[in-house]
């Protein structure tokens, strides 16, 4: 009996400290909002690359990446991107070599959701280039977020252009850092699942692989 009472503890710690780190929400720093190269350059600079370089970015680059593709950038509460009657419905998930987060827009923050190196989850086994990568963003769509009764072919369809927005910010933003980007659709959506706690809520649209070059 004593030892069953010992095990109870041991998995109620777990349990709790499971809760605990799930909920570690972490301040970004600010995001830079100026300079980089001109627009009409990133445009013609714009192509998806071939692999990256096995490296890291800083805490303020990925702030930056974060919020270029879904950041808060008017007082009205409205993003970089556009969605359908601001229904804001796109969760962006970043898998670097540490962590996972997901990000906030509101407050400018990420929330952790797994320790560790996800990224060959995001890919192929042929796509090695994806655990190179210092950011693999992972867009998810939340039709919790729409109102009831519209078509679930507009919503998924809304859905997917909406992350056609925010890439190619994206897409913008690596050429002015002169880094890399790459988008995909093949990844393993049945363990990201549940590394993520995806419901039937939400749909899986595309991953995009950003960082330096080799």
């Amino acid at each position: 009996m004593k030892r069953f009472a010992v095990i109870l503890v041991v998995v109620f710690a777990l349990l709790s400290a499971s809760v605990s780190f799930a909920a570690e929400n972490i301040k970004l720093p600010d995001p830079e909002k100026t300079g980089g190269i001109g627009v009409l350059d990133a445009i013609a600079q714009r192509q998806s690359a071939g692999d990256f370089a096995d490296t890291e970015i800083s805490l303020e680059e990925l702030s930056t990446l974060l919020w270029v593709a879904g950041g808060v950038n008017r007082e009205n509460g409205k993003l970089t991107y556009a969605t359908a009657s601001n229904v804001q419905d796109i969760i962006i998930f970043a898998f670097t070599k540490s962590a996972v987060y997901k990000y906030n827009p509101e407050g400018h923050s990420v929330t952790k959701v797994a320790d560790g190196d996800h990224r060959g989850l995001t890919g192929t086994p042929r796509q090695a280039f994806v655990s190179k990568a210092a950011v693999d963003l992972l867009y998810v769509q939340d039709t919790g977020k729409w109102p009831e009764g519209r078509p679930a072919d507009v919503v998924l369809n809304c859905g997917f252009a909406h992350v056609g927005f925010s890439m190619q910010n994206v897409y913008l933003y690596a050429a002015s850092k002169g880094w890399g980007a790459r988008t995909r659709m093949n990844f393993d959506r049945k363990e990201l699942t549940k590394l993520l706690g995806i419901t039937d809520k939400h749909n899986f649209t595309l991953m995009q692989c950003v960082g330096p070059k080799p």
